[in-house]
């Protein structure tokens, strides 16, 4: 069996093809003229082996061509059996997919594009024998318009997903222009065209045609929305959408183009995507978007006008491999709006002013800060953070709150909630400049106010040294007493960073600021080692600081940050009259859980022991006992909290992945080098690793999972020499494996 690797460099407009960064493999021989984009596996035959479906240009022909292979089992190869040639050119607007149409758990070959004409093709094979064992390529669907086309997918009960009955085929529509005279200025009527699955004929037939008159286009603001542009289309689509003909929940896409966002909202669950480039194709757009949790997860989107206030969505998920059924989200949606009124321009002016004041604070005690697109909760018992962003719905300016914390104050069960912003007075005819926040529950056809009181904010005198978060602020005296240099302010948010890939606190969010009347001459926010206190990470600026500033959590060489350490960071700023302030905090890192192929591990360096021990015992502690020797010490009060911290979080991550095995790993240093002292910290290490694992049943987690084992310094997480670095190489770690 030949096998042919190639990886031709592709446009990155081929949105729709190249989304892997694995190479590709075909497993048949290709001809030399024959440039290999794209591969998809599944059972195209039904005879319960994967064949290979090979996506080809060549050089006799600008179309693409589909080859198909066969797997040979007694061969144990795979064989040419036929070429497709498609009516595509570009590959931005090619998908090729399986997918079971007619319900009866065989997948079909499905490949969708625009030709040669902007007109948009979509068809659909069955592969299978005939009784002289000579296999068939039948062409079941056949479809063209000037329009969109698209499969509907409706939901499948368990009993198909189970394999013990058929399912419901999918319909395929086609909407297409009525326009004959493309010089004419009067707008076309739209035919809308239903297709279903006959058995008799053992094709795709006409089901039913229904007819959408040209005034109901509101011809005008399509030619507004279909300028050319890629922002005039984009910005079409901010907003809410909801799917129709469901049978199922709504479900709902938010585009905030803006941000780069694309929101889907599902029952209780919610999946942010980040924006990537877009691509305008005839009466629509194709653009690709990234998990905003899961970085290996994309979609890629095709859509395409219907109306005034209805598109048509198709979405194709790469999780670095293909799958093989139409998206649950392909299908009709409308803008949660109402068109009956006129547009007019949205007042946004009070939801801006939430961030003109310094602090807000509620009666129960809460106070609020709003920054540009984040905002934070604070109470005794309450800490939440996140973004949000404006939006309108009716014309009436609505804020929506994402919560990135644990709390999710103003979200409620972690999914995204809308309010409306108004004055408020707290006593009758005295303008207090007070703000009302009313909760706002979204439907189909707009919005309306629930029952809940509304969350009223007032404006908080507190002085700017109070609001401080995470930092302190230091300056030279003036002779006088007044101080000089600027007024520091450092918010960092999440209060415990994880940048593991997750999705949960991936990211670090650093607000700076620096309040002085001469100007700003340079600044610098530096994170530092926390035993070396040598620089980590670094960003400096002149004159004007960058506000918001996004951190991965790796050095300027690379390294990532110690699991459960904390890490301590400088603000520094110079004033245009030389006069400098430093503000100080640490960032603290929360325990990280890392991927290392099959195995899940977590390597938490800030687990302290007794020098020389294996337990936690505090200074109290050791005094007490009958053999005290007057020099041994033990544990700080700070250094025992942080422990518990710690394991009890690690204990908490364990019981989320009931699923793993755990091997509790002790590690530690050999200073001398010597067999002697390497078999001193084996022991030690055993006995530490043993420790923690007593201490984690404490907490609940089942000891069947948990082994112990004491590598001594046979797994240093660091090879540097440098006293400095070796408190690295005195580490803990919990291997998870399946």
């Amino acid at each position: 069996m030949a096998s042919t690797d190639v990886s031709p460099s592709i446009n990155e407009d081929n949105l729709f093809l190249q989304t892997s960064d694995v190479a590709l493999a075909s497993f048949i021989e290709l001809n030399p003229d024959e440039l290999l984009f794209s591969t998809l596996e599944f059972d195209f035959d039904d005879d319960g082996y994967e064949d290979q479906i090979n996506i080809i240009k060549s050089s006799e022909s600008p179309f693409i061509k589909i080859i198909v292979a066969l797997y040979k089992p007694k061969k144990s190869e795979y064989e040419r059996a036929c070429v497709i040639k498609t009516d595509v050119i570009q590959f931005k607007t090619f998908s090729c997919n399986n997918v079971d149409v007619i319900g009866d758990h065989r997948n079909a070959l499905v490949y969708q594009g625009v030709d040669e004409n902007d007109n948009f093709v979509l068809r659909i094979y069955r592969g299978g024998y005939n009784s002289s064992g000579t296999f068939e390529l039948k062409t079941i669907g056949d479809f063209n318009s000037n329009g969109s086309v698209f499969i509907q997918q409706n939901p499948r009960d368990s009993n198909y997903e189970l394999s013990m009955q058929k399912a419901p085929s999918f319909p395929v529509w086609v909407y297409s222009s009525d326009k004959k005279d493309s010089s004419s200025d009067v707008p076309a009527d739209q035919i809308q065209k239903m297709y279903d699955w006959n058995e008799s004929l053992g094709k795709y037939t006409l089901v039913k045609t229904e007819r959408v008159v040209a005034k109901t286009l509101v011809a005008k603001e399509l030619s507004k929305i279909l300028d050319g542009t890629v922002p005039s289309f984009s910005k079409f689509l901010d907003g809410l959408w909801y799917k129709t003909l469901n049978t199922d929940e709504i479900r709902y896409i938010f585009f905030d183009y803006t941000n780069s966002e694309i929101i889907f909202q599902f029952g209780d669950s919610e999946e942010i995507y980040s924006w990537l480039k877009s691509n305008l194709k005839k009466n629509g757009i194709y653009f690709s978007a990234v998990n905003k949790s899961i970085e290996n997860l994309q979609r890629r989107f095709d859509i395409s006008l219907v109306n005034a206030n209805e598109i048509s969505i198709r979405i194709q998920d790469d999780v670095r491999m293909l799958i093989g059924e139409t998206n649950q989200w392909d299908g009709t949606y409308k803008k949660v709006t109402n068109r009956k009124l006129e547009k007019t321009k949205v007042n946004f002016d009070c939801i801006d002013s939430l961030k003109a004041i310094e602090q807000w604070e509620s009666p129960n005690g809460l106070t609020y800060r709003f920054f540009d697109n984040t905002y934070e909760v604070r109470g005794e018992n309450v800490y939440d953070y996140g973004r949000y962003l404006k939006t309108e719905i009716n014309g009436t300016a609505l804020i929506q709150f994402r919560s990135e914390s644990n709390a999710a104050y103003l979200n409620g069960s972690y999914i995204p909630r809308y309010y409306s912003v108004t004055e408020h007075s707290l006593s009758p005819n005295v303008n207090s400049g007070a703000v009302a926040l009313q909760h706002i529950v979204i439907g189909p056809e707009g919005y309306y106010q629930d029952q809940s009181q509304p969350i009223v904010l007032k404006r908080n005198a507190v002085k700017q040294e109070k609001q401080t978060v995470n930092s302190s602020v230091s300056s030279e005296l003036a002779a006088d007493g007044a101080k000089q240099g600027p007024a520091l302010n450092v918010m960092i948010t999440p209060q415990f960073f994880s940048p593991d890939n997750d999705g949960e606190y991936d990211e670090l969010y650093i607000q700076l600021k620096a309040d002085t009347d001469k100007g700003i001459k340079s600044w610098s926010f530096s994170v530092n080692d926390p035993e070396s206190k040598r620089q980590f990470w670094n960003v400096s600026g002149q004159e004007s600081i960058t506000e918001r500033i996004v951190w991965n959590g790796r050095s300027s060489k690379g390294e990532l940050v110690q699991s459960a350490t904390d890490y301590p960071y400088v603000f520094k700023a110079v004033d245009s009259a030389g006069n400098e302030s430093k503000a100080e905090g640490f960032i603290k890192v929360d325990v990280l859980v890392i991927r290392e192929g099959t195995k899940l591990k977590m390597q938490v360096p800030s687990i302290i022991f007794r020098s020389d021990h294996a337990d936690f015992k505090s200074n109290a502690e050791v005094q007490a006992e009958p053999n005290w020797d007057h020099k041994s010490k033990g544990l700080d009060q700070k250094t025992l909290d942080n422990n518990i911290r710690v394991l009890t979080r690690i204990a908490d991550i364990l019981k989320k992945f009931k699923d793993y095995s755990v091997t509790i790993e002790g590690n530690a240093n050999n200073l001398t080098k010597s067999a002697a002292e390497e078999a001193e910290v084996q022991t030690l290490s055993e006995a530490r690793a043993k420790f923690v694992r007593d201490w984690l049943i404490k907490e609940g987690v089942s000891a069947s999972r948990l082994t112990a084992v004491g590598n001594g310094s046979r797994n240093p997480a660091t090879l540097s020499v440098a006293l400095e670095d070796r408190w690295k190489n005195r580490r803990v770690e919990f291997i998870l494996q399946k």
